[in-house]
């Protein structure tokens, strides 16, 4: 018997593991990014006092989950702990061996409930700390414990008996643990918390592949389509792919007007950094660490911002914060030496010099006017100019976008993309040949034979052919999916 407990102790350690490092790593990941630890006195009496004892032991557990090969391990070692103690609890309560395996049970409970980022993962420790002491305590009083044979489980003398139903009651711990993991795993968290992760580490291809798994399901969720359309800009397809699935919450798709959200608040950062709108992006940052406290992303960032905005003493004061941790010293060091030089490779400040007099505020609702204001500020800037006229499209503003096609020639464009020629052309049928000269474009004959059949389409009412020919155009989205009405917005 003791063989059989230390072999599914060592399957259970196996199992978690595998599971940590494949399906459930983004759990690691999230827990890892909500949380730092530090070693410092401070830290240690403010934990304590505000969240206790057992929140300062998970936070030091959860700071290894910055390898996860290393996180994996120690979440799997506890998991499987749980078994070993509560069996070795049985045995002693009882006088007999867990003949039925039952101490497998609350193990799998607690794995169970590490499947949700959202859930503390303190109760792991605490349980395990409870176990313990309750093991301790009836190791060392188990001779004089009389009431053994009033708790003890049948005697079950046949051989044979116990092995049919110890292995019958492990055949249903595992059909029961694998049916309850695949009805419950959280597929669209992960697909979320891996784009996140792929954002972040701007692997752009990696992000995009993640979200076109949600999209193609035909679900929506505004995270998932925030990450998509900054993948699709970074590998240079937002312009031709801006129509691929239908829109229909309009420029919300694009980014995240402030709404005094938590969770929104963790991502509208990432944005504002990626088109060097460096102010926005801080403003951002350090409302999202308000709320989610000082972990090393927020102060990583906070760090990054401060430096191009020429601010070191505020940048130093969260270096100083990184250098108490173990895993982020190293990046806090390497960040001090750029805190007075103004400089952060990789990150790119748009509005460098700019002064406004007098003082500009952000439109903290509408990116739109942000990124007209950018535009000018920066004439080089194609991100700003891209998410632009994505704004404008989906906004319906169709004459503003036409004027501001002018800012084309700043970028290599070798021809209009499709979605741009399509509104060009609702333009042009709008104000006529005569106006229209004036943009100085021309469109495409085939555009204006691909109009045709679209109209004739329309004409037919054939909506599924319509829709199966031309329901990543423009035109279509105009008229059948925007939240804004099918009429062009004039002004």
């Amino acid at each position: 018997m003791k063989r059989l407990v230390y072999t599914l102790f060592g399957i259970l350690f196996v199992l978690y593991y595998i599971c940590y490092q494949g399906a459930l790593s983004h759990i690691l990941y999230y827990h890892e990014q909500h949380h730092l630890f530090l070693f410092s006195k401070s830290y240690f009496v403010q934990c304590v006092q505000t969240e206790g004892w057992l929140n300062y032991i998970t936070n030091f557990i959860i700071q290894f989950f910055y390898y996860p090969m290393l996180g994996s391990a120690i979440l799997a070692l506890l998991l499987a702990l749980v078994y070993l103690l509560i069996n070795s609890i049985i045995k002693i309560v009882t006088g007999k061996n867990d003949v039925l395996q039952l101490s497998i049970i609350p193990s799998l409970a607690l794995f169970f409930y590490t499947m949700e980022a959202d859930h503390s993962l303190s109760i792991l420790p605490g349980s395990l700390l409870c176990l313990l002491l309750l093991y301790l305590f009836l190791f060392f009083i188990q001779w004089y414990w009389k009431l053994f044979p009033l708790l003890g489980l049948p005697d079950i003398s046949n051989k044979k008996i116990r092995v049919l139903l110890t292995s019958l009651f492990l055949l249903g711990y595992a059909g029961y643990g694998f049916y309850y993991f695949f009805t419950n795993y959280n597929k669209s968290e992960r697909i979320m918390l891996k784009a996140e992760q792929l954002v972040k580490a701007k692997d752009w291809n990696g992000a995009l592949e993640y979200t076109k798994k949600y999209l193609d399901t035909g679900r929506y969720n505004q995270l998932i389509s925030y990450f998509h359309h900054l993948a699709l800009y970074h590998t240079g397809k937002l312009s031709y792919h801006l129509l691929d699935y239908p829109q229909k919450q309009g420029v919300k798709r694009l980014y995240f007007p402030w709404n005094s959200d938590s969770r929104e608040s963790e991502y509208g950062h990432i944005l504002y950094e990626q088109l060097g709108y460096i102010n926005e992006a801080q403003r951002w940052e350090f409302e999202s660490m308000v709320v989610w406290g000082e972990t090393a992303s927020h102060l990583i960032n906070l760090t990054r911002y401060n430096i191009v905005n020429h601010r070191p003493l505020v940048a130093q004061r969260f270096i100083n914060k990184l250098k108490q941790s173990l895993f982020y010293r190293q990046e806090a060091l390497q960040l001090e030496k750029l805190v007075h030089g103004g400089k952060v490779p990789g990150l790119r400040n748009a509005l460098e010099g700019k002064v406004d007099i007098p003082a500009r505020f952000a439109n903290v609702l509408n990116i739109g006017p942000e990124l007209q204001y950018l535009c000018e500020c920066d004439s080089t800037n194609k991100m700003a100019f891209e998410y632009l006229m994505s704004n404008l499209l989906l906004s319906n503003h169709v004459v503003r976008f036409v004027n501001n096609l002018k800012l084309m020639k700043s970028f290599p464009y070798t021809e209009l993309p499709p979605v741009y020629e399509e509104a060009l052309y609702i333009y042009k049928l709008g104000v006529g040949n005569e106006e229209f000269s004036k943009v100085g474009i021309k469109i495409k004959p085939e555009t204006e034979q691909r109009f045709k059949r679209y109209y004739q389409l329309v004409e037919s009412k054939q909506i599924e052919t319509l829709q199966k020919e031309f329901g990543n155009t423009y035109w279509f989205y105009l008229n059948y999916i925007s939240p804004y009405g099918n009429k062009v917005i004039a002004n």
